[in-house]
């Protein structure tokens, strides 16, 4: 038979899901159809036809399993942005220039939307006006009597000029107008106040639609494909029905956001047996109605039938027109679309245009030269910053002289320290007196050459304080200026001992002067790069921003569960249905922004344990203590 390649199709896959228009086209290839008899017992069909239908109830329960994904993967599409409307519309309301920029933006919306206002309302009364003024045969008569009678006397119509209309147009639009403006002035509310208002409604809207949507989900996880039972292996059928009908269900009332509150959504989706009328109306049933066979003791071929039938329409007709309102709603009440946001800087620059272009063209020259500079200066940059100091850290690595660090020459010191001991040996030699010795031997000069190295400066200092006596004579006849000269090139033999214990002191950290030398330089390139690298590769979102969207999901999540009545003891301790919804919507966001964030093992640890975060059976407070071993097991990296 065919829905034996449809089934080997639908399975050639494996885990992965099909699209609605392949699975669509495979329920037709099968071509499952009601039996001509109505009984559908065993005696009837015989072994092959049973075997068929063994062989269909199997087809449509992978059939009925992808189409459950696939809805499932859609309303979760179809909620996630919400989330996104809901903080755009907070962020609006928290600020009142955001506000008035809203109402800057939509204002083009406004004008047109009340133009059509006036220009409706003055066409009516343009057409009530015209009636007022026909004559009496030409008026629609309230009774058949006028109708029927003919006037005595009938004279001709008067058809009046294009001007003559004009003007009347011109005069109703002129009233209509003062007519609202009236009107506004009698609300006594301001345009700002009106702004915010139609904000909140909106954003009303959009949390209403979300949490419809989130029990959706909650209602198809919870109440959906689940096989668990024990000995009775038929009642996998009745799971198969009943998640069919519960798909339609939902899809069906998912979006009327507008006609019906959450609470009768939820009831809505658990009703099976539709009304005659219900099923009459639809060209596709007709008569062929379903109803639940959970422990049926044959196998129906108009069950079968009507399940394929119903996944027909479930892919072909409901989901896409659910969609296709769920989008109207969100284009209706969620965040201007980009046109709306950005018409105004657009605006501005269209008309700034020319003189931006004027000034581009008068100032080619200049332009060209911050250019030409601009290169310049990153070329010297790299050169003079990166290259340069890494060349002279290699340099002290292998010892080169051209890299050491000094402040003063290698033989200054030497030079002046050799002129100091001549000075004072030759003045102890002239002035034998200030040694208590007529003549010096070398032996004693080499002593005071000593002395000299050490630092004493005795001989001289002796003839100093002897000519300090008598300051004017020593200053003339006596040895008080050399004294002085002597004990100035001491002063400056001192002053290079100093520098030359600093510059050996530099000399021993010449490779940390390097490397700092190089820092600044090497950290500039390296983050511009970097951000050079990001912009070109369109990273938006850095791994912070995931960081601290991560922490507002998991603030999220908490949210969920500590305002869930199951604290208080309500539904058994579980989560209801929209508040399971919700959890799985930021759990799925949480897994993706994790993916990011966390190395692979810890990622496959943290979905572990988002998987048992989701998993309602556990009551809320297993939930709740399940969102505290996520914060403190991975508070190091979201931090």
């Amino acid at each position: 038979m065919k829905f034996r390649s449809s089934l080997l199709n639908v399975s050639a896959n494996g885990n992965a899901a099909q699209s609605p228009k392949r699975l669509i086209a495979l329920l037709k290839e099968a071509n499952i159809t009601r039996d001509p008899a109505s009984a559908g017992t065993f005696e009837v069909y015989g072994e092959h036809r049973h075997y068929e239908r063994e062989l269909e109830w199997l087809l449509l329960s992978k059939a009925a399993i992808q189409a459950y994904g696939i809805v499932l993967n859609s309303l979760v599409d179809q909620t996630l942005p919400l989330s996104q409307d809901l903080f755009y519309w907070d962020e609006v309301l928290s600020s009142n220039r955001y506000t008035a920029l809203y109402w800057l933006q939509t204002s083009p919306h406004r004008l047109v939307g009340f133009s059509k206002e006036i220009y409706l309302e003055s066409m009516k009364r343009l057409s009530e006006l015209r009636a007022m003024e026909r004559p009496q045969f030409l008026r629609l008569s309230s009774s058949q009597e006028d109708v029927t009678r003919p006037p005595e006397r009938e004279p001709e119509p008067k058809f009046e000029s294009l001007s003559e209309t004009t003007r009347k147009f011109y005069g109703l639009v002129k009233n209509t107008v003062h007519e609202r403006v009236n009107l506004h002035r009698f609300i006594a509310m301001s345009p700002f106040s009106l702004a915010r208002h139609e904000i909140r409604q909106k954003q009303a809207s959009i949390r209403k639609l979300r949490e419809m949507q989130a029990s959706a989900l909650g209602v198809l996880i919870g109440e959906g494909l689940s096989f668990e039972f024990d000995e009775d292996h038929d009642e996998w059928r009745g799971i198969i029905e009943r998640a069919v009908l519960l798909m339609e269900n939902v899809v069906r009332n998912v979006s009327s956001v507008e006609d019906q509150s959450l609470d009768e959504f939820e009831e809505s989706v658990f009703v099976f047996d539709r009304s005659e009328e219900e099923l009459v109306g639809e060209d596709i049933h007709g008569s062929d109605s379903l109803h639940l066979t959970m422990n049926s003791g044959f196998i129906d071929g108009k069950t079968t039938a009507a399940l394929s039938t119903r996944l027909q329409d479930i892919l072909l007709r409901h989901l896409p027109a659910q969609a296709i309102a769920s989008k109207e709603l969100t284009y209706t009440h969620g965040r201007p679309g980009r046109l709306t946001r950005y018409w105004l800087p657009a605006t501005a620059l269209l008309l700034s245009s020319t003189t931006i272009l004027r000034i581009l063209v008068n100032r080619q020259e200049e332009l060209k030269t911050w250019v030409m500079e601009l290169g310049a200066t990153i070329v010297d940059f790299w050169a003079n910053w990166v290259v340069e100091p890494t060349r002279k850290i290699i340099g002290t690595i292998r010892h080169n002289e051209d890299s050491e660090v000094a402040l003063m020459s290698r033989k200054s010191l030497t030079a002046d320290m050799e002129s100091l001991e001549r000075m004072v040996v030759d003045f102890a030699v002239d002035n034998p007196n200030s040694t208590n010795s007529s003549l010096l031997s070398p032996q004693e000069i080499e002593v005071i050459r000593h002395n000299v190295k050490e630092g004493d400066l005795t001989p001289v200092l002796k003839a100093y304080e002897h000519d300090l006596r008598k300051p004017f004579q020593g200053a003339v006849k006596g040895e008080l200026i050399r004294a002085l000269l002597i004990q100035i090139q001491k002063t400056k033999v001192d002053v290079e001992v100093a520098i030359s214990g600093i510059d050996r002191l530099l000399k021993s950290q010449e490779l940390v002067f390097g490397f700092v030398g190089l820092t600044p330089g090497l950290f500039i390139s390296v983050v511009t790069i970097r951000w050079f690298a990001g912009m070109l590769s369109g990273k938006q979102q850095r791994s912070g921003k995931k960081k601290e969207q991560i922490v507002r999901r998991l603030r999220n999540v908490d949210r969920i569960l500590t305002a869930s009545g199951a604290i208080r003891g309500q539904n058994q301790g579980c989560l209801n249905y929209k508040e399971h919804g919700l959890l799985l919507c930021e759990v799925h966001v949480l897994r993706e922004d994790a993916r990011r964030v966390l190395n692979r093992a810890l990622w496959g640890e943290f979905v572990a344990d988002l998987e048992e975060l989701v998993d309602v059976r556990g009551g809320v407070t297993k939930q709740m203590k399940i969102v505290d071993r996520i914060r403190w097991a991975y508070a190091r990296w979201l931090k």
